[in-house]
């Protein structure tokens, strides 16, 4: 079983990473000394394929387990439904001792995670997250919250899990298509860690898609590593960890001007990854040959290169109501070279708004 130790100034916390590591939950949360009833949230499609599992993992360990069911999708990231679960957990009598546990994918995390962050002021949590997005990047560094009508993420707060349970089996049950989503914030960190981890996933990415374990599992420890550093220096998102945005300010407009539903959260930043690429060319003299391997990487791993029926114009608009946007800027987050991110780089509009358009046009 291999551990990692996250720690931030608020907390330090363990994340188990090990094939079948979910079916230890119960036996690795008792070894920290933890009692009282955990309470599984989970939603409709994990629930059939995992919530057993950890159902009988807690209960196996001695703690009283109950379960939250709710329905799959972005549209429970809400305050009603937040308000819900505060009066199911009231009735299920859980107290400051007692434990959730966020069994899914981001939405999940992110709903579950906001409840126990401010049910009763706050009492444990527990991520267990069963995408691979999820795995590398959301379940780690303690952002939680809902969604406002207005626009995703805007209530929330920085509440660090008591542990992590990263088991990369539960992969093996993911729709295709969300396994790709997740691909994506997989190139992210290729680009972020260096041109020796992207030259790998380059040319292994196939074992990865085939869910090949002996790969995968070291590939998702090295994504969560890189994320561990940067949010032990920068917990609550005052400067370093805006690097973990590369692709992202791109991403999210494509993502709001289409509604949340044209372009999946991995599909826009995939987008966005590849604009921060040609724009970093241009800003710092990238050299060419990145965005030729990248697009190519991209088309393999059945992610866009571009988007149709949504206009630039629309993007660049959503991009500044971005919450991760200033007065100044986007915030754009683009490479010296690969392995070394700069942030808050001065892209001007004009050229913003030809790389957004040469998306548009398909890539």
């Amino acid at each position: 079983m291999i551990q990692l130790l996250a720690s931030t100034r608020s907390k330090e916390y363990p994340i188990f990473i090990s094939e079948g590591s979910a079916a230890a939950a119960g036996s690795l949360w008792k070894s920290q000394g933890r009692r009282g009833k955990v309470v599984i949230i989970t939603d409709g499609n994990v629930a059939g394929r995992h919530l057993g599992l950890l159902e009988e993992s807690f209960a196996g360990s001695g703690f009283t387990v109950n379960a939250i069911v709710v329905e799959a999708g972005e549209g429970v990231k809400s305050l009603e439904q937040a308000t819900g679960l505060y009066s199911r957990l009231f009735h299920l009598k859980t107290r400051r001792l007692d434990t959730i546990c966020a069994l899914g994918g981001g939405v999940v995390g992110d709903l579950a995670g906001f409840v126990a962050s401010t049910y009763m002021r706050g009492i444990g949590l527990i991520q267990v997250p069963t995408t691979l997005l999820s795995q590398v990047d959301s379940s780690i560094g303690g952002k939680v919250g809902v969604n406002i009508p207005e626009a995703k993420n805007y209530v929330g707060a920085f509440y660090q899990p008591d542990m992590v349970v990263t088991d990369p089996a539960l992969l093996l049950t993911l729709p295709r298509g969300q396994l790709v989503e997740g691909l994506a914030e997989v190139v992210k960190y290729c680009l972020l860690s260096g041109d020796e981890f992207f030259s790998n996933f380059e040319m292994s990415h196939q074992k990865f898609l085939s869910l090949d374990m002996a790969y995968v599992e070291p590939v998702v420890r090295r994504c969560i590593e890189y994320k561990l550093r940067v949010v032990s220096e920068d917990e609550r998102d005052y400067g370093r960890r805006a690097v973990l945005n590369l692709g992202h300010s791109v991403g999210h407009g494509i993502e709001a001007a289409g509604n949340y539903e044209a372009y999946s959260h991995g599909q826009a930043v995939a987008l966005g990854l590849l604009a921060a690429v040609r724009l970093s060319e241009e800003v710092f003299s990238l050299p060419a040959d990145y965005e030729r391997r990248l697009f190519s990487l991209l088309q393999d791993l059945d992610l866009p290169t571009g988007f149709e029926g949504i206009g630039a114009e629309a993007v660049l608009a959503a991009m500044t109501s971005d919450k991760k946007a200033d007065d100044l800027s986007a915030n754009m987050v683009l490479l010296k070279a690969l392995g070394e991110p700069v942030i808050n780089c001065d892209v001007s509009a004009g050229r913003l708004h030809l790389e957004v358009e040469r998306l548009a046009a398909g890539g």
